[in-house]
């Protein structure tokens, strides 16, 4: 899986460390989250969410970057976002997963999840440069 970045009048921002792979499938739990799966990837983004308030909303809105039809098309333009609710998600996430959570570090190394930390870091700089152009940035992945 690949992550794509992109800042509204400016296009993709290029590659992510590890492709972004790591932090496209936290965010895809994270969307089936509540409805009763199990995985450590649920784990994760539930002690991101509760015990480091990392807000989720922003991380669950990306769509596949392949539009094969219009209603592709419509659904990744819904996709872009006010880039400072993206950095205060990404913020919170980067706090959480260096706080020496015990529990949440072993989750990740579970998930083999290395990656997650360093990607979320790299985005985290795109949302902020996004926010200081004033500008909606919008996340797309690629099987």
């Amino acid at each position: 899986m690949e992550l794509t970045v992109e800042i509204e009048g400016e296009g993709s921002q290029g590659e992510l460390p590890g492709g972004g792979a790591d932090l496209v499938a936290l965010m895809s739990f994270a969307v089936v989250r509540g409805f009763g799966a199990r995985h450590p990837y649920i784990e994760i983004v539930d002690r991101l969410h509760l015990d480091h308030d990392v807000r989720l909303g922003p991380l669950t809105t990306f769509y596949e970057g392949l539009v094969e039809d219009e209603e592709d098309a419509m659904k990744l333009e819904m996709t872009w976002q006010d880039a400072p609710k993206l950095r205060a998600s990404l913020e919170a996430m980067e706090r959480g997963l260096a706080a020496g959570d015990a529990v949440l570090d072993a989750l990740v190394a579970e998930v083999q999840g290395e990656g997650l930390r360093e990607q979320c870091t790299a985005v985290l700089g795109l949302a902020q440069e996004a926010e200081a152009q004033g500008k909606r940035i919008r996340l797309s992945y690629a099987l």
